[in-house]
């Protein structure tokens, strides 16, 4: 069997955890697939996957060759399909990651109607509120909020997070009034842990501009947790006002000091350079700017 079979037969069997299924899906028998990993593993004098009767999982040297062979044969991927024609239709495995909170709440439409309309490209998705490494974690593409960081990466802004200070009426009935920003330093405060600078905001109005610091009552790395703390009264939160659109609607939450303005954060897709020739990161960063521009 040549080496790029072999190395397809192992990422398959990874991918789906299982040497049956992978055999399955590739349309080759189990006893092949299982003599292509002992040959791979006998080549490289390593065991890459520790096999039971009823599991397997990758060893450390396993697992940075399964991200270091899934981005060479992504790579031959994008290649093949850079000389198709444009007007082929996408295909392939598009890896991304995006937050899990903001996943939950604002990409779950974008993404799920991005599968409807191309259904040939495998969307492989990783939600979690840790940021990823793009590039030595084999991602095509990821979805931030907040500032980004100088990087390699390549960058497209999808939205504004415009950020609103909120409270439960509960909260705001048995604790000290609140009119002025300097007040919110008085106040406990439910803190979104996965940010810079996170216990301090700027507030503006007509010219002036005023930072206080936070007193943290709350400290947690997921912006829904923020908000279900809020709406039981835990404090006050600062916090993107699509987390909390649906609880002011419904008087969960009241929204303070709505004449201030706070400082600003942003949405973005970051992207390795190279893996912008790919047709289909091209599709699906235009489908996300659009999906995004309609809101």
């Amino acid at each position: 069997m040549d080496r790029l079979s072999t190395l397809e037969i192992f990422r398959k069997v990874v991918d789906r955890n299982g040497f049956s299924a992978a055999a399955r899906d590739l349309g080759l028998s189990n006893a092949s697939v299982s003599k292509a990993i002992k040959e791979l593993e006998a080549q490289l004098g390593a065991q890459l996957i520790v096999r039971t009767t009823r599991s397997l999982h990758l060893t450390d040297v396993g697992q940075a060759y399964y991200q270091r062979v899934g981005g060479v044969l992504d790579a031959l991927d994008d290649a093949d399909e850079l000389v198709r024609s444009e007007t082929a239709t996408p295909r392939g495995r598009l890896r991304l990651a995006a937050p899990l909170s903001l996943g939950l709440v604002a990409l779950q439409e974008a993404l799920l109607s991005f599968c409807k309309t191309y259904p040939d490209i495998l969307l492989d998705l990783h939600m979690s509120d840790a940021v990823v490494d793009v590039v030595g974690e084999g991602f095509d593409a990821a979805i931030r909020g907040g500032n980004l960081p100088d990087s390699s990466l390549k960058a497209r802004k999808l939205m504004s997070l415009d950020r609103v200070v909120v409270a439960s009426p509960d909260y705001l009935a048995r604790s000290v009034e609140l009119k002025r920003p300097e007040d919110l330093s008085r106040h406990d405060a439910l803190i979104y842990s996965g940010a810079e600078h996170s216990e301090t905001c700027i507030l503006k109005r007509d010219g002036e501009a005023v930072q206080v610091q936070l007193r943290p009552r709350l400290r947690v790395n997921s912006s829904i947790a923020v908000k279900s703390a809020a709406v039981e009264g835990l404090g006050i939160a600062v916090t993107p006002h699509v987390y909390v659109r649906q609880a002011l609607e419904e008087g969960a939450l009241v929204q303070l000091l709505p004449d201030w303005s706070i400082e600003g954060r942003a949405l973005y897709v970051v992207y390795p350079e190279q893996r912008e020739v790919s047709r289909k990161l091209r599709v699906l960063l235009d489908h996300l700017a659009e999906t995004f521009r309609e809101r």
